[in-house]
């Protein structure tokens, strides 16, 4: 009995082992894919990055886990190495939730780690992590919005409307990938507003006075950068005169 049991503890310790090494390379892969694919077309070393990426494909489809794993890890640090000239510039902002997104800008991509998983972030991705889970995929950043409307320092003369004057139209280019906007609009007397639209523009009633405002482009949990701030005046148009013709009577 002994010895079967012996027998038994010796065959299940290599399967364990060889789980461990495949997702350990399975995790090294896809850190070293995302890394090729998100490379620049023309970036140093992208090609000999893709060859050694290939070669450690190989080896993970022959079950040969440790080889695949440092071939691919071949392949990221080719591509790190050629990033290195640009400076490297990523943010990383928690939440209230405990949710961490990881930015990246330039440079070296960023490897994060969680849960037995490993991603690269590259430059112009961002990534959000949920607390306890494993890092997803990054998705590509956001384009900034520019303010198209009202032109900047323009004063606007405005009818009297419900609400306030107006309503005045404010407007931006659109981004690609966006699903919807977030305009801050700040008077110069009172709080700050945060506004949402599913579209290039938004309108909206506004007592007179000075303004301040930006947008930025959202898509599920990815915000861009918020756009530069624009200025703009309010002012009550004038009333208009109302002229009256008197016609001379016909009657004697």
């Amino acid at each position: 009995m002994k010895g079967s049991l012996l027998l038994a503890m010796l065959m299940v310790a290599p399967a364990e082992a060889e789980v461990r090494d495949r997702a350990r390379a399975q995790s090294v892969l896809e850190t070293a894919r995302n890394a090729v694919k998100q490379a620049d077309a023309k970036a140093a070393r992208r090609e000999e990055a893709a060859a050694k990426l290939k070669e450690a494909e190989a080896h993970f489809q022959s079950a040969r886990y440790e080889e695949a794993a440092q071939a691919a890890d071949g392949a990221w640090k080719l591509l790190s190495t050629s990033a290195a000239s640009q400076p490297t510039h990523f943010t990383v902002a928690v939440d209230d939730k405990g949710s961490t997104t990881v930015t990246s800008h330039s440079g070296q991509p960023v490897r994060v780690e969680g849960q037995g998983v490993t991603r690269s972030v590259g430059p112009n991705t961002s990534m959000r992590v949920d607390k306890g889970q494993p890092p997803p995929e990054p998705r590509p950043l956001l384009g900034v919005p520019l303010p198209t409307q009202p032109a900047n320092k323009l004063k606007l003369t405005v009818q009297p409307a419900k609400g306030g004057l107006g309503p005045v139209t404010l407007a931006w280019k659109a981004v690609e990938g966006a699903a919807g906007y977030e305009v801050e609009l700040v008077p110069a007397q009172g709080e700050k507003r945060v506004l949402t639209a599913s579209t290039a523009q938004l309108k909206v009633p506004l007592p007179a006075g000075a303004y301040r405002w930006s947008v930025r482009a959202l898509a599920g949990e990815v915000r861009s950068e918020a756009s530069p701030e624009h200025g703009f005046e309010v002012a009550e148009a004038p009333a208009k005169s109302i002229k009256l013709e008197v016609q001379p009577s016909k009657w004697k």
